[in-house]
């Protein structure tokens, strides 16, 4: 009863963002093995046992190079808690990816993940940028995000949190 309480709360909230939300038991997001940027290497399994929140961003795209520092400011607010933050660059070339990365000051402090051959994003469906994806903390995709406007969105701290608290 606890956990169907839960999920008609997250969906509610889930629901104010404008995203779609997964039905409960969401998809599991894709298997995946890719290098960040430093050359630390990051897969689907170390997503598993706290809540994440992926983006998928290119360069080129004016919108996500809005979302980027928020995504920084994100990092920043839940430091020290059990959240994953992962940004994925794809439609792009690494050389730009890296490029605008290292453009940043101050830099980026979350992983910046380059999917080679955009590979993890034909998995996933993802065509357009910037796509967010929230995950609980069994690696299900809880919410898919088209566009900007979420982090700034209060639900969406509301939902993280709850998140976090879940069992």
């Amino acid at each position: 009863m606890k956990q169907l309480a839960s999920m008609m709360i997250c969906i509610l909230i889930i629901g104010f963002l404008g995203g779609s939300v997964s039905e409960a038991g969401g998809q599991k997001m894709a298997p995946f093995e890719l290098r960040a940027l430093d050359g630390t290497a990051y897969t689907d399994r170390q997503l598993i046992g706290q809540p994440a929140l992926l983006m998928f961003w290119a360069s080129w795209c004016h919108v996500c190079q809005g979302e980027l520092p928020k995504m920084q400011a994100l990092q920043e607010r839940m430091k020290g808690q059990p959240f994953h933050i992962l940004t994925v660059g794809f439609a792009d070339t690494g050389a730009n990816i890296r490029n605008h990365v290292e453009s940043q000051a101050p830099p980026f402090t979350f992983p910046v993940i380059y999917d080679v051959g955009d590979r993890l994003a034909s998995q996933l469906g993802v065509r357009s940028t910037p796509i967010f994806f929230l995950l609980n903390k069994k690696g299900e995709v809880v919410v898919t995000h088209r566009g900007g406007g979420l982090l700034d969105d209060p639900h969406f701290q509301t939902a993280v949190n709850h998140l976090l608290q879940e069992e």
